[in-house]
């Protein structure tokens, strides 16, 4: 089982849901930006889960608008979700970082080169971090103290990269002989 299947058995242990309201409520708990759900993803998911007895669907028509399946989490599914809950809990990888790996072959590249790339990452963080500033204020106190606690680390997970950035751009520039120090020619 993935993420996905975590998110979605979690979502629909608060209440059933059809695909598309799933993907409205991961996006309205931006879970798309962190977990890295997709739309497509969610229906390949409630597909698996269905087949494996996780969840029931069931058709409900609403006014005039087409029928809609409608997901519903089994005791089968919440059982399962228990057990994804403890076996991400205790996960004991490390998160994937392109980012580190990026850092550790800085000499990959030209000083100009790695310069204008740490700057463009500096303001894509910059607006992320004013985006999730802006989340943090609109849901204190609105949304459960667990889900709240994911905007806070993700905060100070970005204003830590944010300190790191501006110590390695610094470094970068006080470098002299960039071939010298990182054995890169050109």
């Amino acid at each position: 089982m993935s993420k996905n299947e975590l998110a979605i058995l979690g979502l629909l242990n608060e209440r059933p849901m059809y695909g598309y309201q799933i993907n409205q409520e991961i996006k309205e708990r931006q879970m798309d930006h962190w977990a890295k759900i997709t739309l497509p993803s969610i229906y390949h998911s409630l597909t698996k889960l269905a087949e494996s007895g996780m969840v029931r669907m069931e058709t409900a028509k609403v006014g005039k608008m087409p029928e809609r399946r409608v997901y519903s989490i089994t005791s089968k599914g919440k059982a399962m979700l228990a057990d994804l809950v403890e076996k991400f809990l205790t996960c004991k990888e490390e998160p994937n970082r392109p980012f580190y790996l990026g850092v550790a072959f800085v000499c990959g590249l030209s000083k100009e080169r790695t310069l204008a790339a740490l700057k463009k990452r500096m303001e894509l963080l910059i607006q992320h971090l004013s985006d999730l500033k802006g989340i943090h204020d609109e849901y204190k106190g609105k949304i459960p103290f667990n889900w709240f606690m994911i905007i806070e680390h993700g905060l100070k997970h970005l204003t830590f990269e944010q300190k790191l950035i501006q110590r390695l751009i610094q470094k970068i520039e006080s470098i002299s002989e960039w071939s010298e120090a990182t054995g890169h020619k050109g």
